[in-house]
C-alpha cells in the first residue's frame, strides 16, 4: 500500500467503518494525509493545512454524543447510509488529493497551502460532491480532464471523483483560488 496515493484514498473511506467516533475520522485524516505525502506533498505545513480537522471540538463532541446512539442504529438498520458514507469519504479524499495535484501543478503550494484549503472547502461547500446522490439525483457527471490512471484502485477513486462531480469541483476551486490569490491571500 506504499506506492499509490488511491489506496490511501480508499482507506480513507474505509475508516468510516471505525465503530469508534473520533477515532474513524482521526484515520480518515491520517489516511489522506499519507494520500497527499505519496502524491509529492512534503512540506509539513502544507499537509497540515490540508489535512487539519477545522471543526469546533465542543461542537463536534456534543454532536457525537446527540447522534452516535441514532446514528449506529441507523446503520445496522439501513446499511446503504454505510455504504454511502464509505463511498462519500472516499470520493471527498479523491477530490482533495487531485485539487492539490492541480494547485501544486499551478504553482500555489506549498506557498499557499492555506488560500488551497480555504479554496477546496469553499468548492466542496457549494458542490453536490457526493457519488451516490448525484447518481440517485441524476445530476450530470461532466468529463474529467485527470489523465488516466493505471491502476485498479486509481481508476475506482477517479470514477469515485468524475461521478461526484470532480469536473465542477475543480471549476469552483480554480475559480475561488484564483480569486483569493489576485485578493492577496
Amino acid at each position: 500500500m506504499n506506492g499509490s496515493p488511491w489506496s490511501w484514498v480508499l482507506l480513507s473511506g474505509l475508516a468510516y467503518l471505525v465503530p469508534l467516533p473520533f477515532v474513524d475520522d482521526w484515520l480518515a485524516r491520517r489516511a489522506l494525509r499519507r494520500a497527499l505525502v505519496l502524491d509529492g506533498h512534503a512540506d509539513e505545513d502544507t499537509l497540515r493545512a490540508l489535512t487539519e480537522d477545522r471543526a469546533s471540538v465542543l461542537v463536534g463532541c456534543l454532536t457525537t454524543m446527540v447522534l452516535w446512539p441514532i446514528k449506529k442504529l441507523f446503520k445496522t438498520v439501513l446499511w446503504f447510509l454505510t455504504v454511502k458514507e464509505v463511498l462519500d469519504r472516499a470520493a471527498l479524499a479523491a477530490h482533495v488529493v487531485s485539487l492539490a495535484r492541480d494547485a501544486r501543478s499551478a504553482g500555489w503550494l506549498p506557498e499557499h497551502a492555506p488560500v488551497v484549503r480555504d479554496a477546496m472547502e469553499v468548492a466542496l461547500g457549494r458542490t453536490n460532491w457526493s457519488p451516490v446522490t448525484r447518481v440517485l439525483t441524476r445530476q450530470s457527471r461532466p468529463p474529467l480532464t485527470d489523465p488516466p490512471e493505471t491502476t485498479s484502485l486509481g481508476r475506482l477513486a477517479l470514477g469515485l471523483r468524475r461521478h461526484g462531480g470532480g469536473a465542477l469541483v475543480t471549476e469552483k476551486f480554480f475559480e475561488r483560488a484564483r480569486a483569493e490569490l489576485a485578493a492577496g491571500g
